[in-house]
């Protein structure tokens, strides 16, 4: 029995639909049954409190979380995200199958797609790649939409998708830019500048709420991520994560699928360019700092699609194909079932946190140095939890959350995983985690001190018998507002003290305090002087700086961060720093 042609072509579309609904089924139960990522908890924590924008983050994958919560259960955070893969795969195959596929060419092109590394993460991960990889997709068959015929109801699509994009993740608008660069005729289209201004319209929630929080993302995506200084070992490391991130066993499929390509189609030719522009693009990238392997996410699809269609006559290549399979079948069933006891962020979770919560004992827990700590607490035990910002740790979007105001007055347990406090607990997965507890906790975070004046200071720098140098004082005027309806004031048991830092790297700051004695009246303005004396004098250079306020040991973050100066001479330090500006 013969199949006709169109016989055949459903044929091939069913085979994909239902191994991509067995892949689905894999991919939920290794999603039910693995304990939540760091960034997974994260964005679960987006989700309690939706919004057009968060510090690090567009909105959309807070919303794919939200709208499946209600489940129990990792299942619950989960589920959206998982729904996504089989639906852009399943578009993708129908934008670059061939008008004779066959099962063949069904099996070969699920395959393909199994043997990249990534996809099989992001599967089952809710993290904004899930719907960055969903709308890449979409915006790509708006694109071959657009391009074939050029009218008014593909504009609006295009546009569409666009705004879909900006709202999965910032990594959106590379994948517009070089798609629209591979045809720049479509520059000189009008329909072209109306799917761009559908787009701004759609996107404009998120660029108020930019607006309104001072362009927080993008200051922090284009100068907070950059490292101090290049190191080569960032390029070297991209480009082996590049090779191991699309698999090294289609190299030569990918070579072959580019050299026979026929490029005057426009959508075979902004795949080339997507491809090429990301892997270019984050190489370059390389020079500010690490680059992060899921970065590269969207250039999966033309890689997918050169090799898919430079393989479709290789004989070996179904093998290599099953091979990879049965490999990342066995890492997963392996990561489930976890027989070797494996540690780390998706494995045994909820031991760690319910040994935090039993040390609680009903008390709110403090976290300090990690964003992603609260949110899993809350999870896996239910407690009331909170991110304090401190001095030299990356911001987040606890800068904008106010909860801890319900904290006041309760016996507080203040916790970290990395220096040293009045207890420690060892945890299930053999860490430490120090705590303290403080008896009438009031939360310091809101509060803020500006330098009234420029900082231009030249300190003596004073030797030690013991090797070590030191600094005489630096002299500030500071204006310390207190936004809470209580005063703070110093106690011989919890002192208030001002510093000034200096972040030297991302992990390391310099700098030195004076004790505080004046009392922060509620809901005003003080003006101090501070002496401020400084133990290790910061290296050269140019760094973020601010001051923080602390009671006991606990500093929170309390200023901008404006960059300083530091030049060092044989005898004395030059310190230069502007005004902040309220």
């Amino acid at each position: 029995m013969t199949i006709s042609g169109n016989n055949k072509w459903l044929a091939a579309d069913r085979l994909v639909l239902l191994l991509l609904a067995a892949w689905w089924v894999l991919n939920l139960l290794q999603a039910a049954f693995m304990d939540l990522a760091n960034d997974e908890a994260y964005y679960w924590y987006f989700s309690k409190h939706l919004d057009w924008g968060y510090y690090d983050h567009p909105p959309l994958v807070a919303l794919l979380v939200w709208l499946t919560a209600w489940l129990p259960g990792t299942l619950g955070v989960r589920l959206a995200s998982t729904l996504l893969q089989p639906l852009y795969l399943l578009l993708f195959w129908h934008l670059i199958k061939p008008a004779d596929a066959s099962r063949r060419d069904a099996l070969l092109y699920v395959l393909i797609c199994f043997s990249q590394p990534l996809l099989q993460l992001y599967g089952f991960l809710a993290l904004p790649d899930a719907p960055l990889l969903m709308t890449t997709v979409l915006f790509l068959w708006a694109y071959k939409r657009f391009s074939a015929k050029v009218n008014l109801h593909n504009a609006l699509l295009l546009g569409l998708t666009v705004a879909l994009l900006g709202y999965s993740k910032y990594h959106g608008a590379l994948v517009v830019l070089l798609v629209v660069l591979s045809n720049p005729k479509l520059l000189l289209r009008w329909q072209l500048y109306l799917a761009a201004a559908v787009a701004l319209l759609l996107y404009a929630p998120h660029l108020w709420w930019q607006y309104t929080h001072d362009w927080v993302s993008l200051r922090y995506h284009l100068v907070g991520r950059n490292a101090d200084s290049y190191r080569i070992n960032y390029t070297l490391e991209y480009l082996a994560t590049a090779l191991v991130v699309f698999n090294p066993l289609w190299l030569w499929h990918l070579v072959k699928g580019i050299r026979s390509g026929r490029f005057a189609d426009p959508f075979r030719r902004a795949l080339l360019v997507l491809l090429a522009g990301f892997l270019l693009f984050f190489l370059v990238s390389t020079l500010r700092g690490p680059v992060q392997p899921q970065w590269i996410l969207p250039a999966v699809f033309p890689f997918v699609a050169f090799v898919f269609h430079a393989a479709r006559r290789a004989r070996y290549a179904r093998v290599v194909g099953i091979v990879c399979f049965v490999l990342f079948l066995v890492v997963r069933v392996v990561a489930v079932a976890n027989p070797f006891g494996f540690k780390g962020e998706l494995w045994g979770q909820r031991d760690i946190y319910t040994a935090i919560a039993r040390v609680a004992d009903g008390r709110p827990v403090q976290f300090m140095h990690t964003y992603t700590a609260p949110p899993k607490y809350t999870f896996y035990t239910g407690g009331e939890a909170y991110c304090t910002p401190y001095y030299f740790n990356r911001h987040s979007q606890w800068q904008y959350d106010t909860s801890d105001r319900a904290f006041t007055g309760r016996e507080v347990v203040v916790g970290n995983f990395t220096n040293r406090q009045s207890n420690t607990l060892l945890l299930p997965n053999g860490k430490p985690f120090y705590y303290s507890i403080l008896p009438d906790f009031h939360p310091l975070r809101e509060v803020t001190i500006a330098a009234v004046e420029p900082i231009d200071a030249r300190l003596p720098i004073l030797r030690s018998t013991k090797g070590t140098d030191s600094l005489g004082a630096l002299h500030v005027s500071l204006a310390v507002t207190n936004p809470y309806p209580y005063d703070i004031y110093s106690t011989d048991s919890l002192p208030l003290r001002i510093t000034i830092f200096f972040n030297e790297a991302r992990y390391t700051a310099a700098g030195g305090g004076c004790p505080l004695t004046d009392t922060l009246r509620a809901g005003t303005t003080t003006f101090v002087e501070c002496d401020l004396r400084m133990g290790r004098p910061p290296v050269d250079g140019t760094m973020p700086s601010g001051f923080c306020l602390s009671r006991g040991a606990n500093p929170t973050d309390n200023s901008q961060r404006l960059p300083a100066t530091v030049t060092r001479s044989s005898d004395y330090l030059t310190i230069t720093r502007p005004a902040d500006h309220e």
